[in-house]
């Protein structure tokens, strides 16, 4: 057996951990908060960072630091909760990545060792803690997630939202209490259409919280009445003076949005509207997601005021009784720290510690936290509720497993995945508020509407409504919306792009002209209503250029968004729109319209164009090319052969042709045994012209097999014609190549068999017919009476219905099948000829079912020809029920299914005896079996 692996934890270089950031216990917590934020850094080898750096301290990981500290000591003095059971608690300072990295490793070493051990089963396993509380942010939480999810170790996240926390296949152990981003993303959505705010912006941080929120939001608004005029991405690490911040905002000032979605952390988002201000937009409404919504540093922000409203998400409040006993424990905890003396730690605290906490431990260091500490916001007081709620649950599993219902804990070893099981299924209340998880280890919470409120001295906010899930609903409270203008009343009860401010069904959207921030993420949608592209709906294969988006009367021909959008064409992969309910106001003059209504898409050709014309709804406009548009802006237009559109839409695509390519695996596959049967043909030609004196090879024909095989390469070299995409010159060559060759080699049969029968049955029976069939040119002349007769029928079906590469869309509009298409009831009569053919070699065939031994072709032959003709039967009856590569597979196969049997059944048998039975390819054998058969004929 193989010994187990040990992960070794090297010590980080500092000094001993303060002695409030560990207590023992009879089982042990740990906690991940970031106290202090630790710019990234480059190193020669892999170090983890000494956190203790007071410029970098975050109030805020502290707040939730002593919240957890207090939360454990309050459970401990509980009497039924966890009666004679005492929680200690490991907490680590998540400084920076590295920290972050080792705080978990450290969580996860066995109980007086210093290393991991990696074993086959982690059923048994015991980690120096049962449970982990955090980390914070969503980048750490993965890392964490990811690692304790191998060992079954229980997770609670205080705040990492991102929704793919919740895929158990890769976090098993993960869990939160706080909402994931997905709820977030759907109450957005409902408080968009409830304002029925239908044309906004989507700006989201650089990382995975903004990217993951802004796609999954953008998603849900496509499938709805929202038009989504601009998604953006927020630079991140950038100052309010730098470029590509300016030119974000300067998209959002040109394409006139009065309604922009933040989805952005603390971070990007304060720089963010600091140029905000610095550009003076006024009069807008941001709608914030939860991390900045009650961020101190984003309302701090000098002159934010000014910028319009702001209403967001915030999650839900805090309860009051526990957040004022919470701060009369920090008080006291800080007047004992003031008062003890040569106090290492933040706190203060000398509390009798584990073993470990001797041990160097850089994460664990913050000498006088408590004096650079601010006073908590609400930000702070929300985050303490989600760790006061995380202990809670950790310690309503523990009081499961070890049965203190009966009022006396068992104190049995606990094994993480035993808690983990008992965590998941938690069910209480506390302090009015129900924990508890759903199968993917989200709790069930909701979130509060907020908004700003500038009206007295100082910021402030109201909660202006709630949403609720299981089932999802939003309530507003519209008597306490203040909006920040001049008289608090909103000025966009139903805007559209028309000016108009009635509720409309199919709002219209209109596109405005924007520059081009280099080096962002940037996407302009034109759309109109519901014409969003829907979830599943195909994408379009390639992007074309140019584009231009014309507002009619707007006098913007030949704006630079055009010019934009034709210079990065995968601005346009989400510009697939449907128009819905057009059909009876399309045709319609522009004077039924009002000015300004709806923009018009206009898009070139890309090289990778199918050959099928369709009908598209596409809208006239005067392109960036020069050509000139209809006198009607909107009358609709035919796409152009090579594109395709959906049903009502007003942009068109290119097609995606499909073939058989010869670098597809499936090529390969048929390309095989084709090759295969090319080189047995020429194995048995040289084995037959090597033995062409002997009487095996004689009796089979002669010279004549060498014609056969010869057709039958020829026909099975027609076969590459179905492969790559078809030309005229493959469709033109493949029938007859394939029905000549495989008719000369059928002949051939049919003549050879006839002349057998001939010879040893017609003998005084049919003189005449049997001198016919014996005469020198007969053969010849039967052979090339066939070969005639099946070239005519190939003519015959060149000049009716000439081959040549057809397109099929019956299936799929946008995936047209490129196939050979022609022949019509000629080619369909060639293949029967072949068939008829077929029907009297197997007739002749096994009338000499009792000829003498080495001219009997009824044994072998006569069921190659019962297989080949099942074959061609199954190949005929098939032939119309594929399309594009499916199609040229069956016939392919169809075609080997074919031509294989008869190959051998006429030639493997003589070619065993020539190779391994020479004792039959001799005269006297063949003497031998003529006198047999001449005893009994004359026997009957």
């Amino acid at each position: 057996m193989r010994p187990p692996v040990l992960l070794c934890l090297g010590a980080c270089l500092s000094a001993a951990a303060a002695a409030f950031f560990s207590r023992d216990g009879d089982y042990r917590l740990a906690g991940l908060f970031q106290l202090h934020g630790l710019a990234p850094r480059a190193a020669a080898r892999p170090l983890v960072d000494d956190c203790d750096d007071a410029a970098a301290f975050k109030s805020h990981g502290y707040q939730l630091f002593q919240t957890m500290r207090f939360t454990l000591e309050e459970i401990n003095n509980s009497s039924s909760l966890l009666p004679n059971v005492t929680l200690g608690y490991e907490i680590y300072d998540t400084c920076s990545e590295s920290a972050n990295i080792y705080a978990t490793l450290h969580a996860l070493v066995q109980k007086g060792r210093h290393d991991i051990e990696m074993l086959h089963a982690f059923q048994h396993y015991e980690p120096t803690v049962v449970a982990v509380i955090g980390p914070d942010s969503t980048q750490l939480a993965l890392t964490t997630a990811a690692i304790l999810g191998v060992f079954l170790v229980p997770e609670i996240s205080y705040e990492a939202s991102l929704e793919k926390l919740s895929l158990k296949r890769f976090y098993p152990s993960f869990l939160r209490t706080i909402p994931s981003d997905r709820q977030q993303v759907k109450a957005i959505a409902l408080l968009l259409q409830s304002f029925r705010w239908t044309w906004v912006a989507l700006l989201g941080s650089d990382n995975a919280y903004g990217r993951d929120g802004l796609n999954a939001l953008y998603d849900l608004l496509v499938a709805s009445d929202v038009c989504v005029a601009y998604r953006g991405i927020i630079p991140t690490n950038k100052d309010a003076s730098s470029p590509e911040l300016h030119r974000l905002v300067g998209i959002l000032m040109d394409i006139r949005v009065n309604v922009t979605v933040v989805f952005s952390n603390i971070n990007s988002a304060r720089p963010f509207f600091e140029v905000v201000v610095q550009k003076n937009i006024t009069g807008m409404v941001w709608v914030a997601s939860e991390d900045w919504s009650l961020a101190q540093n984003i309302w701090q922000v000098p002159g934010i005021q000014n910028t319009g409203s702001v209403i967001g998400m915030s999650v839900e409040q805090a309860e009051s009784t526990m957040l004022e006993r919470l701060e009369s424990w920090k008080y006291a905890e800080e007047r004992a720290a003031s008062e003890s003396a040569g106090s290492t730690g933040a706190g203060g605290e000398n509390r009798s510690s584990s073993s470990e906490s001797t041990w160097p431990n850089c994460t664990q260091q913050c000498p006088g936290c408590h004096l650079l500490a601010m006073a908590p916001n609400i930000y702070d007081t929300q985050a303490s509720n989600n760790v006061y709620s995380a202990v809670y649950a950790v310690a309503h599993g523990l009081h499961d497993l070890l049965g203190c219902a009966s009022g006396v804990c068992s104190k049995d070893r606990v094994y993480p995945w035993q808690l983990l099981q008992k965590i998941k299924q938690v069910n209480f209340s506390l302090h009015n508020s129900q924990i508890c998880f759903d199968a993917n280890g989200n709790i069930h919470k909701g979130y509060d509407i907020i908004m700003w409120n500038w009206s007295g001295l100082s910021w402030a906010f109201d909660v202006v409504g709630t949403f609720t899930v299981n089932p999802d609903r939003l309530l507003l409270n519209r008597s306490k919306i203040l909006w920040h203008t001049k008289d608090h009343q909103q000025k966009w009860p139903a805007l559209t792009n028309s000016g108009s401010r009635e509720s409309l069904k199919t709002p219209i959207c209109i596109p405005h002209p924007v520059a081009r921030p280099a080096g962002e993420l940037l996407q302009t949608l034109p759309c109109l209503g519901r014409s969003l592209l829907r979830a599943g709906a195909p994408s379009p294969p390639a992007a074309r250029a140019p584009l231009s988006l014309v507002p009619p009367g707007s006098g913007l021909l030949g704006s630079p968004l055009g010019e934009l959008l034709g210079k990065e064409p995968s601005l346009l992969l989400q510009a697939q729109k449907h128009l819905r309910g057009r059909s009876g106001t399309r045709g319609e003059g522009s004077s039924s319209r009002q000015p300004g209504v709806r923009g018009t898409v206009r898009s070139g050709r890309s090289p990778r164009a199918g050959h099928l014309p369709g009908p598209a709804a596409r809208s006239a406009a005067q392109p960036l090319s020069g050509r000139v548009s209809p006198p009607d802006l909107y009358a609709c237009q035919a796409c152009g052969a090579d594109e395709w559109s959906p049903a009502s839409s007003e942009v068109c695509f290119n097609r995606t042709v499909e073939f058989l390519s010869w670098a597809e695996p499936l090529s390969w596959a048929l390309l095989t045994p084709v090759a295969l049967l090319l080189l047995l043909l020429a194995a048995l030609a040289a084995l037959f012209a090597r033995h062409a004196s002997t009487p095996v090879v004689r009796a089979a024909g002669g010279r004549l097999c060498f014609l056969m095989l010869g057709s039958l390469a020829c026909a099975c070299g027609s076969l590459f014609c179905y492969f790559g995409a078809p030309t005229r010159p493959c469709c033109l060559l493949r029938l007859p190549l394939f029905a000549v060759s495989f008719a000369v080699f059928l002949s051939s049969v049919a003549t050879r068999c006839l002349r057998l029968v001939a010879i040893f049955k017609l003998r005084g029976r049919c003189p005449r017919l049997r001198r016919a069939c014996l005469r020198r040119g007969a053969p010849a002349l039967l052979i090339a009476a066939g070969a005639a007769a099946q070239a005519s029928l190939c003519l015959a079906a060149a000049v009716t219905a000439p081959p040549g590469p057809r397109g099929r869309r019956e299936a799929a509009a946008e995936r047209p099948a490129l196939e050979c298409g022609g022949g019509g009831a000629a080619g369909a009569a060639a293949a029967a000829f072949n068939v008829a053919l077929s029907g009297g070699c197997f007739a002749l065939s096994y009338a000499g079912k009792d000829l003498p031994a080495g001219y009997n072709e009824a044994r072998c032959l006569t069921c190659g020809l019962l297989l080949h003709l099942a074959c061609a039967a199954a190949a005929l009856c098939t032939q119309g029920a594929f399309r594009g590569r499916s199609a040229a597979a069956a016939a392919v196969l169809g075609a080997l299914g074919t031509l294989a049997p008869p190959l051998a059944g006429y030639f493997v048998p003589r070619a065993l005896a020539l190779l391994l039975r020479p004792r039959l390819n001799t005269a006297a054998h063949f003497r031998g079996a003529i006198g047999s058969y001449a005893r009994r004929r004359a026997a009957r």
